[in-house]
Protein backbone atom coordinates (compact mmCIF):
# COMPACT_ATOMS: atom_id res chain seq x y z
CA UNK A 1 0.00 0.00 0.00
CA UNK A 2 1.25 3.79 -0.36
CA UNK A 3 0.11 6.95 0.72
CA UNK A 4 -1.90 9.51 -1.67
CA UNK A 5 -0.43 12.56 -0.23
CA UNK A 6 0.96 13.59 -3.24
CA UNK A 7 4.72 11.89 -3.82
CA UNK A 8 5.45 11.41 -0.26
CA UNK A 9 5.19 7.87 -0.66
CA UNK A 10 7.82 7.93 -3.25
CA UNK A 11 9.89 9.88 -0.96
CA UNK A 12 9.50 7.81 2.40
CA UNK A 13 10.02 4.35 0.16
CA UNK A 14 13.45 5.80 -0.86
CA UNK A 15 14.15 7.09 2.89
CA UNK A 16 13.52 3.86 4.16
CA UNK A 17 15.48 2.10 1.69
CA UNK A 18 18.35 3.85 2.63
CA UNK A 19 18.50 3.88 5.86
CA UNK A 20 17.62 -0.01 6.33
CA UNK A 21 18.83 -1.78 3.12
CA UNK A 22 22.03 -1.90 1.61
CA UNK A 23 22.67 -1.11 -1.86
CA UNK A 24 22.44 -3.83 -4.99
CA UNK A 25 23.89 -3.51 -8.07
CA UNK A 26 22.27 -5.79 -10.94
CA UNK A 27 24.92 -7.66 -13.50
CA UNK A 28 22.77 -9.13 -16.11
CA UNK A 29 22.54 -9.59 -19.83
CA UNK A 30 24.10 -7.49 -22.76
CA UNK A 31 23.15 -3.79 -23.27
CA UNK A 32 24.73 -1.60 -25.53
CA UNK A 33 21.90 0.97 -26.84
CA UNK A 34 21.15 2.58 -23.28
CA UNK A 35 24.09 2.74 -21.92
CA UNK A 36 24.65 6.17 -20.14
CA UNK A 37 22.44 8.41 -18.05
CA UNK A 38 18.94 9.13 -18.68
CA UNK A 39 16.51 11.61 -16.80
CA UNK A 40 12.73 11.52 -15.72
CA UNK A 41 10.40 13.21 -13.75
CA UNK A 42 7.90 11.51 -11.36
CA UNK A 43 5.66 14.62 -9.74
CA UNK A 44 8.30 16.77 -8.95
CA UNK A 45 10.83 13.73 -8.04
CA UNK A 46 13.62 13.82 -10.63
CA UNK A 47 15.17 10.56 -11.08
CA UNK A 48 18.64 9.76 -12.93
CA UNK A 49 19.15 6.46 -14.37
CA UNK A 50 22.76 5.87 -15.20
CA UNK A 51 23.41 2.49 -17.21
CA UNK A 52 27.12 1.07 -17.43
CA UNK A 53 28.08 -1.89 -18.92
CA UNK A 54 30.10 -4.49 -17.16
CA UNK A 55 33.37 -6.00 -18.42
CA UNK A 56 31.24 -9.49 -18.53
CA UNK A 57 28.67 -7.69 -20.94
CA UNK A 58 26.37 -7.73 -18.27
CA UNK A 59 24.65 -4.50 -16.82
CA UNK A 60 24.33 -2.29 -13.82
CA UNK A 61 22.54 0.57 -12.77
CA UNK A 62 22.56 3.66 -10.68
CA UNK A 63 19.42 5.20 -9.63
CA UNK A 64 19.65 8.61 -8.01
CA UNK A 65 16.53 10.71 -6.37
CA UNK A 66 18.05 13.58 -7.38
CA UNK A 67 15.69 15.77 -5.12
CA UNK A 68 16.28 13.77 -1.63
CA UNK A 69 20.02 15.00 -1.30
CA UNK A 70 20.75 12.42 -4.57
CA UNK A 71 19.92 9.19 -2.46
CA UNK A 72 20.69 5.94 -4.13
CA UNK A 73 17.39 3.39 -4.99
CA UNK A 74 18.54 0.28 -4.21
CA UNK A 75 18.35 -2.07 -7.47
CA UNK A 76 18.01 -5.65 -7.44
CA UNK A 77 17.71 -6.98 -11.16
CA UNK A 78 18.12 -4.70 -14.43
CA UNK A 79 17.47 -6.82 -18.06
CA UNK A 80 17.23 -5.13 -21.48
CA UNK A 81 15.89 -7.41 -24.35
CA UNK A 82 14.41 -6.38 -27.49
CA UNK A 83 13.73 -2.73 -27.04
CA UNK A 84 12.56 -3.32 -23.57
CA UNK A 85 13.44 -2.33 -19.85
CA UNK A 86 12.90 -4.03 -17.24
CA UNK A 87 14.00 -3.18 -13.39
CA UNK A 88 13.15 -3.95 -9.89
CA UNK A 89 13.56 -2.25 -6.75
CA UNK A 90 12.62 -4.43 -4.13
CA UNK A 91 13.37 -2.66 -0.84
CA UNK A 92 10.84 0.02 -2.07
CA UNK A 93 8.38 -2.05 -3.50
CA UNK A 94 8.93 -0.87 -6.96
CA UNK A 95 9.50 -1.41 -10.44
CA UNK A 96 10.02 0.47 -13.64
CA UNK A 97 9.42 -1.69 -17.51
CA UNK A 98 9.51 0.25 -20.25
CA UNK A 99 10.25 0.37 -24.04
CA UNK A 100 13.04 2.36 -25.89
CA UNK A 101 11.30 4.51 -28.83
CA UNK A 102 12.26 3.52 -32.69
CA UNK A 103 14.06 6.56 -32.32
CA UNK A 104 16.16 5.66 -29.60
CA UNK A 105 16.37 8.60 -27.63
CA UNK A 106 13.89 8.43 -25.05
CA UNK A 107 12.30 5.47 -22.73
CA UNK A 108 8.46 5.41 -22.42
CA UNK A 109 7.31 2.80 -19.79
CA UNK A 110 5.62 2.55 -16.24
CA UNK A 111 6.71 3.25 -12.72
CA UNK A 112 5.11 0.76 -10.36
CA UNK A 113 4.88 0.88 -6.64
CA UNK A 114 3.04 -0.22 -3.90
CA UNK A 115 -0.69 0.70 -5.81
CA UNK A 116 0.74 2.97 -7.70
CA UNK A 117 1.28 2.41 -11.60
CA UNK A 118 2.34 5.66 -13.02
CA UNK A 119 3.84 6.55 -16.59
CA UNK A 120 7.65 7.79 -16.66
CA UNK A 121 9.27 8.85 -19.75
CA UNK A 122 12.98 8.55 -19.71
CA UNK A 123 15.37 11.03 -21.94
CA UNK A 124 18.76 11.67 -22.54
CA UNK A 125 19.82 14.81 -20.59
CA UNK A 126 19.19 18.07 -22.97
CA UNK A 127 17.13 16.22 -25.31
CA UNK A 128 13.71 17.99 -26.90
CA UNK A 129 10.49 16.72 -25.67
CA UNK A 130 8.68 15.37 -28.22
CA UNK A 131 5.95 16.91 -30.19
CA UNK A 132 2.15 17.40 -28.97
CA UNK A 133 -0.23 15.19 -30.15
CA UNK A 134 -3.19 16.89 -28.61
CA UNK A 135 -4.10 19.90 -30.66
CA UNK A 136 -5.63 23.45 -29.46
CA UNK A 137 -9.11 22.87 -28.42
CA UNK A 138 -12.12 25.29 -27.23
CA UNK A 139 -14.08 22.68 -24.27
CA UNK A 140 -17.18 25.49 -22.97
CA UNK A 141 -16.23 28.59 -23.32
CA UNK A 142 -12.22 27.69 -22.67
CA UNK A 143 -9.34 27.93 -25.27
CA UNK A 144 -7.18 25.34 -24.21
CA UNK A 145 -3.62 24.79 -25.72
CA UNK A 146 -1.83 21.51 -25.54
CA UNK A 147 0.60 20.92 -22.70
CA UNK A 148 2.18 18.30 -20.16
CA UNK A 149 2.24 17.37 -16.56
CA UNK A 150 4.92 18.82 -14.33
CA UNK A 151 6.59 15.27 -14.95
CA UNK A 152 6.53 15.50 -18.54
CA UNK A 153 4.71 11.95 -18.71
CA UNK A 154 0.79 12.80 -20.03
CA UNK A 155 -0.22 15.16 -22.31
CA UNK A 156 -2.90 17.30 -21.48
CA UNK A 157 -4.73 20.51 -22.74
CA UNK A 158 -4.48 23.50 -20.48
CA UNK A 159 -5.85 27.33 -20.05
CA UNK A 160 -7.36 29.74 -17.54
CA UNK A 161 -10.76 30.87 -16.38
CA UNK A 162 -10.93 34.62 -14.92
CA UNK A 163 -12.47 34.83 -11.97
CA UNK A 164 -12.76 38.12 -9.44
CA UNK A 165 -10.27 37.95 -6.34
CA UNK A 166 -13.20 39.35 -4.66
CA UNK A 167 -16.30 37.34 -6.04
CA UNK A 168 -18.67 39.31 -3.47
CA UNK A 169 -17.92 43.22 -4.82
CA UNK A 170 -17.18 42.01 -8.27
CA UNK A 171 -14.53 44.40 -8.66
CA UNK A 172 -11.01 45.36 -8.20
CA UNK A 173 -8.07 42.29 -9.41
CA UNK A 174 -9.00 38.94 -11.41
CA UNK A 175 -7.66 35.98 -11.15
CA UNK A 176 -6.16 33.37 -13.65
CA UNK A 177 -7.42 30.16 -12.75
CA UNK A 178 -5.11 27.51 -14.27
CA UNK A 179 -6.88 24.48 -15.44
CA UNK A 180 -5.74 21.26 -16.68
CA UNK A 181 -8.13 18.74 -19.03
CA UNK A 182 -6.79 15.28 -19.53
CA UNK A 183 -9.92 14.26 -22.27
CA UNK A 184 -11.53 11.17 -21.95
CA UNK A 185 -9.60 8.46 -23.96
CA UNK A 186 -13.36 7.22 -25.02
CA UNK A 187 -15.06 10.51 -24.69
CA UNK A 188 -18.07 8.36 -23.72
CA UNK A 189 -19.49 10.30 -20.38
CA UNK A 190 -20.81 13.46 -20.40
CA UNK A 191 -19.97 13.94 -16.69
CA UNK A 192 -16.21 14.75 -16.00
CA UNK A 193 -14.28 13.75 -12.67
CA UNK A 194 -12.57 16.69 -10.72
CA UNK A 195 -10.48 15.56 -8.01
CA UNK A 196 -9.39 17.85 -5.52
CA UNK A 197 -6.03 18.18 -4.00
CA UNK A 198 -5.36 18.12 -0.30
CA UNK A 199 -3.34 20.62 2.04
CA UNK A 200 -5.01 23.22 2.34
CA UNK A 201 -2.20 24.59 -0.34
CA UNK A 202 -1.61 21.36 -2.67
CA UNK A 203 -1.49 22.48 -6.67
CA UNK A 204 -4.43 19.84 -8.06
CA UNK A 205 -2.17 19.76 -11.44
CA UNK A 206 1.08 19.56 -9.81
CA UNK A 207 0.05 16.36 -8.29
CA UNK A 208 -1.20 14.12 -11.31
CA UNK A 209 -0.94 11.35 -11.55
CA UNK A 210 -2.32 11.75 -8.10
CA UNK A 211 -3.82 7.87 -8.18
CA UNK A 212 -4.34 4.86 -9.86
CA UNK A 213 -7.85 5.61 -10.17
CA UNK A 214 -7.69 8.49 -11.70
CA UNK A 215 -5.86 7.01 -14.67
CA UNK A 216 -8.26 4.27 -15.07
CA UNK A 217 -11.26 7.25 -15.17
CA UNK A 218 -9.68 8.98 -18.12
CA UNK A 219 -11.07 6.25 -20.06
CA UNK A 220 -14.66 7.13 -20.25
CA UNK A 221 -14.64 10.93 -18.97
CA UNK A 222 -12.88 14.09 -19.08
CA UNK A 223 -10.55 14.60 -15.47
CA UNK A 224 -10.05 18.21 -14.75
CA UNK A 225 -7.54 19.57 -12.51
CA UNK A 226 -8.16 22.78 -11.42
CA UNK A 227 -5.65 24.81 -9.63
CA UNK A 228 -7.15 26.65 -6.24
CA UNK A 229 -6.94 30.31 -6.05
CA UNK A 230 -3.29 30.64 -4.23
CA UNK A 231 -1.42 27.14 -5.09
CA UNK A 232 -0.15 26.44 -8.18
CA UNK A 233 -0.75 28.45 -11.07
CA UNK A 234 -3.47 30.38 -9.93
CA UNK A 235 -2.04 33.11 -8.56
CA UNK A 236 0.19 31.66 -5.67
CA UNK A 237 0.41 33.31 -2.70
CA UNK A 238 4.26 32.77 -2.52
CA UNK A 239 6.29 33.65 0.56
CA UNK A 240 9.08 31.79 2.23
CA UNK A 241 7.91 31.46 5.51
CA UNK A 242 10.41 28.92 6.47
CA UNK A 243 14.30 28.92 5.24
CA UNK A 244 14.46 25.61 4.01
CA UNK A 245 18.75 25.45 3.92
CA UNK A 246 17.85 25.29 8.12
CA UNK A 247 17.03 21.87 9.26
CA UNK A 248 15.62 23.58 12.61
CA UNK A 249 13.26 25.49 10.36
CA UNK A 250 11.76 22.92 8.19
CA UNK A 251 11.62 20.62 11.33
CA UNK A 252 8.68 23.14 12.14
CA UNK A 253 9.08 24.43 15.82
CA UNK A 254 7.63 27.77 15.15
CA UNK A 255 7.42 30.85 12.09
CA UNK A 256 9.34 33.55 14.17
CA UNK A 257 6.08 36.63 14.22
CA UNK A 258 8.35 39.09 12.43
CA UNK A 259 8.73 36.61 9.48
CA UNK A 260 4.76 35.86 9.52
CA UNK A 261 4.49 39.78 9.59
CA UNK A 262 7.06 40.30 6.60
CA UNK A 263 5.51 37.47 4.21
CA UNK A 264 1.93 39.04 4.90
CA UNK A 265 3.17 42.61 3.86
CA UNK A 266 4.91 41.64 1.13
CA UNK A 267 1.62 39.17 -0.08
CA UNK A 268 -0.57 42.24 0.24
CA UNK A 269 0.54 44.40 -1.82
CA UNK A 270 -1.15 42.46 -4.58
CA UNK A 271 -3.77 40.18 -2.74
CA UNK A 272 -6.15 40.29 -0.50
CA UNK A 273 -5.42 37.20 1.92
CA UNK A 274 -9.07 37.45 3.14
CA UNK A 275 -10.57 36.45 -0.64
CA UNK A 276 -8.95 32.91 0.29
CA UNK A 277 -11.26 30.34 1.54
CA UNK A 278 -12.96 27.26 1.11
CA UNK A 279 -16.39 28.58 0.08
CA UNK A 280 -14.97 30.89 -2.38
CA UNK A 281 -12.70 28.33 -4.09
CA UNK A 282 -16.42 26.27 -4.33
CA UNK A 283 -17.58 29.04 -6.29
CA UNK A 284 -14.20 29.39 -8.13
CA UNK A 285 -14.94 25.70 -9.20
CA UNK A 286 -18.29 25.69 -10.30
CA UNK A 287 -17.76 28.88 -12.22
CA UNK A 288 -14.21 26.95 -14.16
CA UNK A 289 -17.36 23.89 -14.59
CA UNK A 290 -20.10 26.43 -15.63
CA UNK A 291 -16.81 27.79 -18.60
CA UNK A 292 -16.16 24.14 -19.38
CA UNK A 293 -19.69 23.55 -20.27
CA UNK A 294 -20.12 20.20 -18.05
CA UNK A 295 -24.24 20.23 -16.71
CA UNK A 296 -22.90 17.28 -13.99
CA UNK A 297 -19.07 16.49 -12.35
CA UNK A 298 -17.85 14.15 -10.46
CA UNK A 299 -16.21 15.54 -7.58
CA UNK A 300 -13.33 13.35 -5.51
CA UNK A 301 -11.47 14.66 -2.60
CA UNK A 302 -8.49 13.93 -0.44
CA UNK A 303 -7.93 15.02 3.05
CA UNK A 304 -8.61 18.80 2.93
CA UNK A 305 -9.79 17.87 -0.49
CA UNK A 306 -12.38 16.17 0.87
CA UNK A 307 -14.01 19.95 2.58
CA UNK A 308 -13.64 21.53 -0.52
CA UNK A 309 -15.76 18.94 -1.78
CA UNK A 310 -17.88 18.75 0.40
CA UNK A 311 -18.72 23.14 0.71
CA UNK A 312 -18.75 22.31 -3.28
CA UNK A 313 -21.84 20.56 -2.64
CA UNK A 314 -23.72 22.29 -0.36
CA UNK A 315 -22.96 25.07 -2.25
CA UNK A 316 -23.92 23.90 -5.78
CA UNK A 317 -25.56 19.93 -5.61
CA UNK A 318 -27.41 20.38 -8.47
CA UNK A 319 -24.14 19.84 -10.19
CA UNK A 320 -22.92 16.71 -8.45
CA UNK A 321 -23.36 13.37 -9.93
CA UNK A 322 -21.40 11.44 -7.43
CA UNK A 323 -18.61 12.72 -4.72
CA UNK A 324 -15.93 10.64 -3.22
CA UNK A 325 -14.24 11.66 0.11
CA UNK A 326 -11.27 9.84 1.46
CA UNK A 327 -9.65 10.78 4.30
CA UNK A 328 -12.54 12.97 5.36
CA UNK A 329 -12.31 16.46 6.83
CA UNK A 330 -15.78 18.13 7.54
CA UNK A 331 -16.91 21.15 7.70
CA UNK A 332 -17.34 20.36 11.62
CA UNK A 333 -13.89 19.21 12.19
CA UNK A 334 -11.63 21.91 13.58
CA UNK A 335 -7.97 21.43 12.80
CA UNK A 336 -5.31 21.16 14.16
CA UNK A 337 -6.82 20.94 17.43
CA UNK A 338 -8.89 18.03 16.12
CA UNK A 339 -5.38 15.79 15.37
CA UNK A 340 -4.60 15.34 19.13
CA UNK A 341 -6.53 12.45 19.87
CA UNK A 342 -6.61 11.42 16.12
CA UNK A 343 -2.73 10.85 16.41
CA UNK A 344 -3.24 9.65 19.37
CA UNK A 345 -5.43 6.30 18.70
CA UNK A 346 -3.22 6.21 15.58
CA UNK A 347 0.07 5.48 17.78
CA UNK A 348 -1.95 3.65 20.52
CA UNK A 349 -3.05 1.29 17.25
CA UNK A 350 0.67 0.77 16.32
CA UNK A 351 1.85 -0.26 19.35
CA UNK A 352 -0.65 -2.68 20.41
CA UNK A 353 -0.13 -3.82 16.58
CA UNK A 354 3.52 -4.32 17.77
CA UNK A 355 2.76 -6.01 21.11
CA UNK A 356 0.51 -8.59 18.75
CA UNK A 357 2.84 -9.61 16.40
CA UNK A 358 5.54 -12.08 17.22
CA UNK A 359 8.69 -10.71 16.38
CA UNK A 360 7.38 -7.50 16.62
CA UNK A 361 7.29 -7.93 20.27
CA UNK A 362 10.27 -10.31 20.55
CA UNK A 363 12.03 -6.84 19.54
CA UNK A 364 10.59 -4.43 21.11
CA UNK A 365 9.13 -6.23 24.36
CA UNK A 366 8.62 -2.64 25.77
CA UNK A 367 8.08 0.01 23.06
CA UNK A 368 5.08 1.36 24.95
CA UNK A 369 7.40 1.77 27.86
CA UNK A 370 10.07 2.95 25.33
CA UNK A 371 7.68 5.82 23.58
CA UNK A 372 5.99 6.86 26.94
CA UNK A 373 9.71 7.80 28.53
CA UNK A 374 11.02 9.41 25.45
CA UNK A 375 8.20 11.44 25.94
CA UNK A 376 9.11 12.13 29.78
CA UNK A 377 12.70 13.01 28.44
CA UNK A 378 11.69 15.44 26.39
CA UNK A 379 9.63 17.32 28.75
CA UNK A 380 12.58 17.93 30.51
CA UNK A 381 15.15 18.36 27.86
CA UNK A 382 14.90 18.57 24.11
CA UNK A 383 16.98 15.66 22.23
CA UNK A 384 19.97 16.75 20.02
CA UNK A 385 20.51 14.95 16.44
CA UNK A 386 22.33 15.50 13.37
CA UNK A 387 20.73 16.10 10.09
CA UNK A 388 22.10 17.03 6.43
CA UNK A 389 20.58 19.82 4.66
CA UNK A 390 22.16 20.85 1.07
CA UNK A 391 25.29 19.14 1.85
CA UNK A 392 25.36 20.31 5.04
CA UNK A 393 25.72 18.77 8.40
CA UNK A 394 23.57 20.53 10.98
CA UNK A 395 21.99 19.70 14.79
CA UNK A 396 18.88 19.95 15.30
CA UNK A 397 16.56 20.27 18.78
CA UNK A 398 14.21 17.90 19.14
CA UNK A 399 11.41 19.31 21.50
CA UNK A 400 8.18 17.14 22.73
CA UNK A 401 5.92 19.32 20.54
CA UNK A 402 8.26 18.85 17.82
CA UNK A 403 8.95 15.03 18.10
CA UNK A 404 4.84 14.27 18.76
CA UNK A 405 3.48 16.59 15.87
CA UNK A 406 5.45 15.46 13.47
CA UNK A 407 4.79 12.25 13.86
CA UNK A 408 1.63 12.91 12.51
CA UNK A 409 2.42 13.23 8.67
CA UNK A 410 5.24 10.65 9.22
CA UNK A 411 2.38 8.25 9.65
CA UNK A 412 0.01 8.48 6.67
CA UNK A 413 2.83 6.50 5.17
CA UNK A 414 2.61 2.68 5.78
CA UNK A 415 6.61 2.63 5.39
CA UNK A 416 6.92 4.52 8.18
CA UNK A 417 4.46 2.39 10.27
CA UNK A 418 6.29 -0.01 9.64
CA UNK A 419 9.57 1.85 10.73
CA UNK A 420 7.94 2.81 13.75
CA UNK A 421 8.79 0.72 16.61
CA UNK A 422 12.36 0.34 15.35
CA UNK A 423 12.75 4.34 15.36
CA UNK A 424 11.37 4.99 18.67
CA UNK A 425 13.66 2.71 19.46
CA UNK A 426 16.65 4.24 18.53
CA UNK A 427 15.43 7.07 20.00
CA UNK A 428 15.34 5.98 23.10
CA UNK A 429 18.31 3.90 22.94
CA UNK A 430 20.03 8.11 22.19
CA UNK A 431 20.02 7.82 18.71
CA UNK A 432 17.86 10.51 17.13
CA UNK A 433 19.34 10.58 13.97
CA UNK A 434 17.15 7.64 12.38
CA UNK A 435 13.44 9.70 13.22
CA UNK A 436 15.48 13.09 12.53
CA UNK A 437 15.87 12.04 8.81
CA UNK A 438 13.18 10.43 8.45
CA UNK A 439 10.93 13.75 9.69
CA UNK A 440 13.30 15.83 7.35
CA UNK A 441 12.32 14.17 4.42
CA UNK A 442 8.73 14.75 5.53
CA UNK A 443 8.71 18.22 6.45
CA UNK A 444 10.83 18.84 3.00
CA UNK A 445 8.02 17.31 0.69
CA UNK A 446 5.66 18.72 2.69
CA UNK A 447 6.72 22.38 1.94
CA UNK A 448 7.35 21.78 -1.50
CA UNK A 449 4.08 20.07 -2.32
CA UNK A 450 1.58 22.96 0.15
CA UNK A 451 1.41 26.64 0.14
CA UNK A 452 2.15 27.78 3.24
CA UNK A 453 0.73 31.00 2.86
CA UNK A 454 -2.54 30.10 1.61
CA UNK A 455 -3.20 27.42 4.16
CA UNK A 456 -2.98 29.90 6.72
CA UNK A 457 -5.04 31.95 4.91
CA UNK A 458 -7.99 29.05 5.21
CA UNK A 459 -7.30 27.50 8.62
CA UNK A 460 -6.96 31.18 10.14
CA UNK A 461 -10.47 32.16 8.27
CA UNK A 462 -12.54 28.55 9.10
CA UNK A 463 -10.70 26.29 11.90
CA UNK A 464 -8.83 29.07 14.10
CA UNK A 465 -11.68 31.73 15.24
CA UNK A 466 -14.54 30.17 17.11
CA UNK A 467 -12.03 27.64 18.64
CA UNK A 468 -12.80 27.93 22.44
CA UNK A 469 -10.72 27.37 25.43
CA UNK A 470 -13.07 24.49 26.18
CA UNK A 471 -12.89 23.09 23.13
CA UNK A 472 -9.06 22.63 23.49
CA UNK A 473 -8.87 21.44 26.39
CA UNK A 474 -11.66 18.89 25.81
CA UNK A 475 -9.61 17.93 22.22
CA UNK A 476 -6.03 17.73 23.82
CA UNK A 477 -6.49 16.34 27.27
CA UNK A 478 -4.40 13.94 28.24
CA UNK A 479 -2.89 13.19 24.81
CA UNK A 480 0.57 13.13 23.52
CA UNK A 481 0.38 16.09 21.39
CA UNK A 482 -1.66 18.19 23.85
CA UNK A 483 -2.29 21.60 22.68
CA UNK A 484 1.32 22.00 21.04
CA UNK A 485 -0.23 23.15 17.39
CA UNK A 486 -3.55 24.32 17.93
CA UNK A 487 -1.34 27.57 20.38
CA UNK A 488 0.84 27.39 17.37
CA UNK A 489 -1.87 28.38 14.46
CA UNK A 490 -3.12 30.70 17.16
CA UNK A 491 -0.10 32.69 17.24
CA UNK A 492 0.34 32.38 13.87
CA UNK A 493 -3.52 33.96 12.67
CA UNK A 494 -2.37 36.62 15.59
CA UNK A 495 -0.09 37.91 12.44
CA UNK A 496 -2.09 36.92 9.16
CA UNK A 497 -5.07 38.26 7.57
CA UNK A 498 -8.34 36.69 8.72
CA UNK A 499 -11.24 35.94 6.18
CA UNK A 500 -14.56 35.18 7.27
CA UNK A 501 -16.48 31.59 6.80
CA UNK A 502 -20.09 31.46 6.06
CA UNK A 503 -21.85 31.84 9.55
CA UNK A 504 -23.34 27.97 8.62
CA UNK A 505 -19.30 27.06 7.25
CA UNK A 506 -19.62 24.13 10.17
CA UNK A 507 -23.23 23.15 10.03
CA UNK A 508 -23.80 19.75 8.90
CA UNK A 509 -24.40 19.08 5.45
CA UNK A 510 -27.20 16.80 3.93
CA UNK A 511 -27.89 15.68 0.57
CA UNK A 512 -28.95 12.55 -1.62
CA UNK A 513 -26.56 12.52 -3.97
CA UNK A 514 -24.70 9.32 -4.12
CA UNK A 515 -21.53 9.69 -2.12
CA UNK A 516 -18.39 7.06 -1.47
CA UNK A 517 -16.22 7.90 2.15
CA UNK A 518 -13.06 6.45 2.91
CA UNK A 519 -11.25 6.13 5.92
CA UNK A 520 -8.32 4.76 7.43
CA UNK A 521 -8.31 2.65 10.93
CA UNK A 522 -4.73 4.21 11.13
CA UNK A 523 -5.03 7.98 9.84
CA UNK A 524 -3.52 10.09 12.43
CA UNK A 525 -5.44 12.94 11.15
CA UNK A 526 -8.80 12.17 10.04
CA UNK A 527 -9.92 9.21 11.91
CA UNK A 528 -12.72 7.26 10.94
CA UNK A 529 -14.88 8.62 13.51
CA UNK A 530 -15.51 11.30 10.89
CA UNK A 531 -16.76 9.53 8.12
CA UNK A 532 -18.66 7.60 9.81
CA UNK A 533 -20.83 11.46 11.76
CA UNK A 534 -20.67 12.69 7.80
CA UNK A 535 -22.22 9.17 6.23
CA UNK A 536 -25.26 10.10 8.59
CA UNK A 537 -26.04 13.54 7.13
CA UNK A 538 -25.35 11.81 3.30
CA UNK A 539 -28.43 9.41 3.22
CA UNK A 540 -27.49 7.25 -0.70
CA UNK A 541 -23.94 7.07 1.16
CA UNK A 542 -21.26 4.03 1.40
CA UNK A 543 -18.32 3.95 3.84
CA UNK A 544 -15.67 1.68 3.37
CA UNK A 545 -13.35 1.44 6.72
CA UNK A 546 -9.57 0.17 5.45
CA UNK A 547 -8.62 -1.91 8.73
CA UNK A 548 -4.71 -1.72 7.90
CA UNK A 549 -4.95 2.26 5.96
CA UNK A 550 -3.85 5.33 7.08
CA UNK A 551 -4.37 8.93 5.81
CA UNK A 552 -5.25 8.40 2.08
CA UNK A 553 -3.57 4.93 1.72
CA UNK A 554 -3.47 3.45 -1.96
CA UNK A 555 -4.02 -0.03 -3.28
CA UNK A 556 -5.31 -1.85 -6.65
CA UNK A 557 -8.42 -2.51 -4.49
CA UNK A 558 -9.20 1.48 -3.31
CA UNK A 559 -8.84 2.20 -7.09
CA UNK A 560 -10.99 -0.61 -8.11
CA UNK A 561 -13.82 0.73 -5.85
CA UNK A 562 -13.33 4.48 -6.75
CA UNK A 563 -13.43 3.51 -10.47
CA UNK A 564 -16.44 1.15 -9.99
CA UNK A 565 -18.39 3.81 -7.56
CA UNK A 566 -17.79 6.49 -10.15
CA UNK A 567 -18.87 4.62 -13.47
CA UNK A 568 -21.92 3.27 -11.81
CA UNK A 569 -22.92 6.06 -8.89
CA UNK A 570 -23.72 3.26 -6.98
CA UNK A 571 -22.87 0.92 -4.15
CA UNK A 572 -20.27 -1.27 -5.18
CA UNK A 573 -18.48 -4.25 -3.80
CA UNK A 574 -15.34 -3.63 -1.23
CA UNK A 575 -14.95 -6.92 0.32
CA UNK A 576 -11.61 -6.38 -0.64
CA UNK A 577 -10.42 -4.23 1.99
CA UNK A 578 -10.14 -7.62 3.73
CA UNK A 579 -7.41 -8.94 2.35
CA UNK A 580 -5.34 -5.22 2.37
CA UNK A 581 -2.08 -5.87 4.56
CA UNK A 582 0.74 -3.45 6.10
CA UNK A 583 4.38 -4.33 5.26
CA UNK A 584 5.86 -6.22 8.29
CA UNK A 585 7.36 -4.08 11.21
CA UNK A 586 10.80 -3.34 10.57
CA UNK A 587 13.32 -5.09 13.12
CA UNK A 588 17.03 -4.80 13.86
CA UNK A 589 19.74 -6.94 12.08
CA UNK A 590 21.31 -9.10 14.53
Amino acid sequence: MQTRWGWLGLKMDVVVAILMVPMMAAQLPEIHSIAGEWDGMIGKQHLVFEFEQTPENGLKLKLTSVDQGNAIVPVDSVTFAGGKLDVEMKSIGGSYVATLSATGDSLVGTWAQGAANLPLTLHRPGAKAAAFTLKPRTIGTVLLEPCRTVDGNTEGLCGTVSVWENRELKRGRRLALKVMVLPALSGGAADAFFPLAGGPGQSAIELYPMTGYTNAIRKERDVVLVDQRGTGGSAPLNCALRDMNSAQDVLGEEIPAERLRACRKQLEQTADLTQYTTSIFADDLDEVRAALGYEKIDVFGTSYGTRAALVYLRQHGKHVRTIGLEGVVSPEYRFPGTFSHALQSSIDQIIERCEADTACEQSYPDLRKEFDTLLVRLDKEPAKAEVTVGGSKQTVTISKGLFVSTLRPALYMPQVISAFPLMIHKAYEGHWNVYASVALQIRTALDKAINRDMSLSVVCAEDVPGTTEAMIREESAGTYLGDYQVRQYQHYCSEWAQGHAPADFHAAIHSDVPALLISGALDPATPPEVSREMSRNLSNSQTVLLNNGTHGTGSPCVDGIVERFVATAARVNDSCVADMKLGPFLTETK
